[in-house]
């Protein structure tokens, strides 16, 4: 038989890249052409009548108007980049957190990992919408108590806070991170398997080697499980940030989307572009510093 003169990298990334066929096809084929048409309509006065629509070059005013007139996009933006930078930590932490669980030997493990994941699927569709047209799912949802047939925030951890002498500044930020976990814990099954599938791929014999060097499990943690996760942990924070930024309820989603209905092309594009420039420079700040990460990694092993 003859030897296959690929390296193992190689057959590895023309995998990876068949895998990524489909979506290089539905991108040319579908979502390209409206790209571009996007772009020039954000640098454009678009006019929409029976016969179609017209568009007329206008530079940069739409993305003036959207800064200088528009009194909440920037609001919107800030609100949005504000939310990311606590959800997607505490997201990415409890995603963590369930993998390690989910990944102890148990009996009726399946079935649990399978509860952990249902989220996902319920979170999309017809059903989140009935639970959301709930008032008390949707209460809860929220973070809310449903007692005596009303619906009422949780104010018992606040008073404690506030009477420990905290600023209030601190007290509505921990209060708005514990009302916000259960909806956040739904939000974690994806990052959650994409955890189990990283940790079932740490070689065990470092485990059993740690172990028979007397290193706890606190110690082997952040010495073998952690370091040998930071590309699956990279990879969750991309898709949690991206997740965050487009989810339908983020205000500037909402925003884009009632412009769009609207028939205000122009403005809505311009809109799209400014928040999706902002998302690539988040990412961008993502992958350099996990290089830097592991780089300075693997300047310590060496």
């Amino acid at each position: 038989m003859k030897r296959s003169r690929l390296s193992l990298t190689a057959r590895q990334g023309l995998t990876g890249f068949c895998f990524c066929i489909p979506f290089v096809l539905g991108f040319l084929m579908f979502f390209l052409k409206p790209l571009i048409q996007s772009l020039i309509f954000a640098f454009s006065k678009v006019s929409v009548s029976l016969d179609g629509y017209s568009s007329q070059p206008i530079g940069f005013e739409n993305f003036q108007y959207i800064f200088t007139k528009d009194a909440t996009f920037s609001v919107n933006l800030m609100d949005s980049f504000t939310n990311l930078l606590w959800q997607v930590p505490v997201i990415v932490v409890f995603s963590l957190f369930f993998a390690i669980i989910l990944n102890q030997k148990f009996t009726g493990r399946t079935m649990v990992r399978a509860i952990f994941f249902l989220p996902v699927i319920v979170a999309s569709g017809l059903v989140m919408d009935i639970i959301q047209s709930d008032a008390a799912a949707s209460s809860a949802l929220s973070g809310s108590v449903v007692a005596a047939g009303s619906t009422t925030q949780t104010d018992v951890l606040r008073e404690i806070l506030v009477n420990s002498g905290l600023s209030s500044k601190f007290v509505n930020a921990i209060t708005t991170v514990v009302d916000s976990l259960f909806s956040l814990t739904w939000k974690t099954g994806i990052q959650t398997i994409i955890f189990l599938a990283g940790l079932q791929s740490v070689p065990s014999s470092l485990y059993e080697a740690a172990y028979v060097e007397g290193c706890s499990g606190w110690e082997s943690f952040w010495k073998i499980t952690l370091p040998m996760l930071m590309p699956i942990m990279q990879l969750n924070l991309v898709y949690s940030i991206v997740d965050n930024f487009t989810d339908t309820k983020n205000k500037v989603m909402v925003q884009v989307m009632n412009n769009a209905r609207l028939v205000r092309y122009g403005w809505t594009s311009a809109m799209s572009w400014t928040y999706f420039v902002i998302i690539a420079v988040v990412l961008a700040v993502v992958f350099i510093v996990f290089h830097y990460m592991q780089r300075e990694r693997k300047t310590v092993i060496d």
